[in-house]
């Protein structure tokens, strides 16, 4: 009897990104709150010193900056990021202005891909704690869409180096759905005739 009730039992999760839907399980749909939105960046431009651990140059500060303006109309609660310093320094214009509550998920050498599913696992509790209503992840090149797709976004091929400007914004819905929205901010990226992927994004 117990085991017809629990074949009977459907969970349906889908996704609307870019007009499109798929379903797929969603770590923002998992979240407690249904409205919850996630932005995904990867860090800004890197200044050509140190380079196991490099600083922001200044156009990756710039970046920070139009960052911040790109979430002052967001309801931003939570950053979280890597143990390298230029993914908090990328938040770090807006840390400082809102206070943000700020997550180390470390690059561990377990690999990207237990890297990407930590990320996942804490937006997910982030999610169930009172009042965070959204959440920033500044990841890197290989990691980006990754923890997009983690997320409940769609498959899509890692950033180039050369690509800084990527922004994505998941929003949870009511429904158990996620809404994804790919779009720029701040300065454009470099020409860079090598690189394919994500081309065509706004």
């Amino acid at each position: 009897m117990i085991g017809r009730l629990l074949r009977g039992v459907s969970l349906l999760l889908s996704l609307t990104a870019c007009a499109s839907a798929a379903a797929r399980p969603s770590a923002v749909a998992a979240a407690a709150n249904p409205s919850m939105l996630v932005v995904v960046v990867r860090h800004g431009e890197k200044a050509p010193t140190t380079p196991n651990d490099p600083v922001l140059s200044a156009a990756g500060m710039a970046r920070a900056g139009a960052l911040d303006s790109a979430l002052r109309n967001l309801s931003v609660t939570d950053v979280v990021v890597s143990q390298l310093q230029r993914t908090r320094l990328t938040a770090s214009v807006f840390i400082a202005r809102t206070n943000a509550v700020v997550h180390v998920v470390p690059i561990s050498a377990a690999g990207v891909a237990a890297h990407v599913q930590a990320l996942a696992d804490t937006v997910r509790a982030i999610g169930r704690i009172a009042g965070r209503s959204g959440v920033l992840v500044v990841g890197h090149s290989n990691t980006v869409t990754k923890i997009v797709e983690a997320l409940g976004g769609p498959p899509a091929p890692e950033l180039c180096d050369s690509q800084y400007s990527q922004y994505f914004l998941l929003r949870g819905q009511a429904n158990g759905s996620v809404v994804l929205t790919r779009t720029t901010y701040g300065a454009a990226d470099a020409a860079d005739a090598t690189c394919t992927s994500m081309q065509g994004a706004r």
